[in-house]
């Protein structure tokens, strides 16, 4: 009993957390675009995240094609002068699915909120494209938080070297893969009202299809490597979506910090 109500207690935390960061990076995108057309006007956050709003559509498309959706039409970026005759969408994907099916359905978690993961994974791409020293830290980082190990994580910390053979053309390699990364943090993982919507219902029956599975695993015996395997994966996922995170905080601090300036001016 004591194995199941723990087993339940990590279920609890393994759907806020995810929750919590994809609501959180929606919250503090949503709010870095409102900053940008407050101050710059509404065509700012095409031209400042025109490469994100590219991945965030296709991160969609692709995510409904593996699930068997069928795409009608697929827009991946909507030029500043069309955007008032498309409803003020800046891209988009309609698709058709057949209710019917479970896969399709449960895809819905997975397709409102691809652009999450499809977004991390280009930051990710372009930090081992650009900046490599950054990339290995990341990943050093990243496996010592997921064995919730204080002093390999300090280890790693106290073993950073950012600036290894780092020449002129390096840096300014590394100067391009930031603006492109900030390109794709702004426009890339704000998430649609539509999309949560459609993604809450599969989450909900994810989530007890998940709890049915884990269940019937401790009643025959292995509570203590289910327990194990959440708190890894939750410490795993914290850690690989960090990445993200991080530049979206500061990319929206810069912002505040950059109108809070403008006004002195003004």
């Amino acid at each position: 009993m004591t194995s199941l109500i723990l087993i339940f207690v990590d279920l609890l935390i393994a759907m806020v957390i995810p929750s919590t960061i994809v609501l959180g990076l929606t919250y503090i995108n949503r709010n870095t675009k409102k900053i940008l057309v407050n101050h710059y006007g509404f065509n700012s956050q095409v031209y400042f995240g025109f490469l994100g709003i590219i991945v965030h559509e296709t991160s969609h498309m692709l995510a409904a094609l593996l699930f068997g959706h069928q795409i009608v039409e697929f827009k991946p970026l909507v030029l500043p002068k069309n955007v008032a005759r498309n409803g003020g969408a800046l891209g988009y994907v309609n698709q058709r699915w057949n209710t019917n099916s479970t896969y399709q359905n449960i895809g819905n978690l997975f397709i409102g909120t691809a652009p999450i993961w499809g977004c991390t994974f280009v930051l990710y791409l372009l930090t081992k494209l650009t900046m490599p020293n950054l990339y290995q830290f990341i990943l050093k980082l990243e496996k010592a938080m997921a064995t919730m190990n204080l002093d390999s994580i300090r280890s790693v910390i106290s073993n950073m070297n950012l600036f290894n053979n780092i020449d002129g053309i390096s840096l300014l390699i590394s100067v391009f893969g930031l603006i492109l990364m900030t390109n794709i943090v702004i426009g890339g993982f704000d998430l649609s009202s539509n999309d949560l919507k459609n993604a809450l219902g599969a989450f909900i029956a994810f989530y007890i299809f998940f709890i049915v599975i884990l269940s019937a695993l401790v009643f025959f015996g292995f509570g203590v490597q289910v327990n194990n395997f959440l708190v890894k994966l939750m410490a795993t996922f914290v850690s690989i979506m960090g990445l993200s995170i991080f530049l979206s905080l500061l990319i929206n601090l810069i912002l505040r910090f950059l109108n809070f300036l403008s006004r002195f001016r003004d």
